[in-house]
C-alpha cells in the first residue's frame, strides 16, 4: 500500500487538476482553490481507520480542523455572530477528535468500510451541505473531495499488486480498497447504504437542483421544437422543388410536337366463346388502328 507522502502527492496532484478544469468551465478561482483543497485533503482521509499507523493522528486531527473551518463557515454564511461561529467551529473539532477517533476504533479496522466506494460517495455528500456557494460549486466541491478520496483507494490497489518480480503477483490486500461492501459489517454496509440514498434523496429534491433540472429540461426541449420546425421547413422546401420540377417537365412535354405512327392491329372477326353473351354478337368486329404517340 502506498505511504502517507505517496497519497498527500498524489491527491494534490489530482486536485490541482480538478482545479484547473473548474477553472476552465467558468467558476471562480476561490472556488477552484477550495475544490483543489479538499481534494488533496480527501487523499489521506481514507487511513483515519488504521488507529495503529503513523499517519492515523495526522489523518485525524486533518479532518476535525476542515470539519471545524466548514461548519463555522457554513454558520457564517446564515450571517450568525462570529464568535458564535468560532465557538461552534472549535466545537465540532472537539467532537469529530474524540468522538469520531473512538467511534472508528470501536466499530472499524484497516482496510474496512471507510476504505470503499460508498464512504467516498457519503463524504461527497457530507460536503455538499456543509459547504456554501451556489449548487454548482457546492457540487464541485464534493465531486472533489470525493475524487481524492477514490485516488487513496486506487493507488492502495495500485500498491497491491507486486511487479518487482519477474511475473505479477497479487499481494492479499488486492481488492480491499476498491469495494462496494463487506460480508464481515453487513450492519454497518446497510446503514451505509441507506444514509446514501436518503441524503442522495434529500440532495435531489434541493429546490435549486430541480429548479437547474427543470431549466435544462426547457433547453432540451426548446432545442427539440427548434429541430422540429427546421425539418418541417426543409421537407417544404424539397416538396416546393419538387413541384417545380414536375411543372417544367410538363412544359416541356407540352411544347414538344409528338409524331403519330399508324400501326395495324389484328383484331380476331369472331369474339373467344367467354366473350360472347349471345348468339347475336357472334359477328365480325371491325376496329379501327389507334394511333400510337412517340415522344
Amino acid at each position: 500500500m502506498g505511504n502517507f507522502t505517496q497519497h498527500i502527492t498524489c491527491s494534490t496532484a489530482v486536485g490541482i487538476g480538478v482545479g484547473g478544469i473548474a477553472y476552465h468551465f467558468g467558476f471562480p478561482p476561490s472556488v477552484c482553490l477550495v475544490a483543489a483543497g479538499l481534494c488533496s485533503f480527501a487523499g489521506m482521509l481514507p487511513d483515519i481507520d488504521s488507529s495503529t499507523s503513523k499517519s492515523y493522528q495526522e489523518c485525524l486531527y486533518l479532518t476535525a480542523g476542515v470539519a471545524s473551518i466548514l461548519a463555522a463557515s457554513r454558520l457564517r454564511h446564515y450571517e450568525i455572530d462570529p464568535d458564535l461561529a468560532m465557538f461552534a467551529g472549535a466545537v465540532v473539532f472537539l467532537i469529530m477528535r474524540f468522538g469520531l477517533g473512538t467511534l472508528i476504533k470501536k466499530y472499524t479496522a484497516h482496510r474496512g468500510m471507510i476504505h470503499s466506494i460508498p464512504v467516498a460517495i457519503l463524504c461527497g455528500q457530507l460536503v455538499f451541505f456543509v459547504v456554501t456557494g451556489t449548487v454548482a460549486e457546492r457540487l464541485i466541491k464534493a465531486a472533489a473531495l470525493t475524487i481524492g478520496f477514490l485516488s487513496h483507494l486506487v493507488l492502495d490497489e495500485w500498491y497491491s499488486v507486486d511487479t518487482s518480480k519477474s511475473s505479477i503477483r497479487l499481494k492479499r490486500s488486492f481488492g480491499t480498497a476498491l469495494k462496494w461492501s463487506n460480508p464481515n459489517q453487513k450492519g454497518l454496509v446497510t446503514v451505509l447504504y441507506a444514509t446514501i440514498l436518503c441524503l442522495g434523496y434529500t440532495i435531489g429534491t434541493h429546490p435549486e437542483v430541480l429548479e437547474r433540472v427543470n431549466d435544462r429540461m426547457e433547453q432540451f426541449t426548446q432545442i427539440d421544437v427548434r429541430g422540429q420546425d427546421q425539418s418541417q421547413t426543409l421537407t417544404c422546401e424539397i416538396q416546393r422543388a419538387a413541384a417545380e420540377f414536375l411543372s417544367q417537365q410538363i412544359q416541356v412535354q407540352i411544347q414538344t410536337p409528338t409524331q403519330e405512327v399508324q400501326a395495324d392491329i389484328t383484331v380476331p372477326s369472331v369474339l373467344p366463346s367467354a366473350m360472347q353473351i349471345g348468339n347475336d354478337w357472334q359477328r365480325p368486329v371491325l376496329l379501327r388502328p389507334a394511333p400510337i404517340v412517340l415522344q
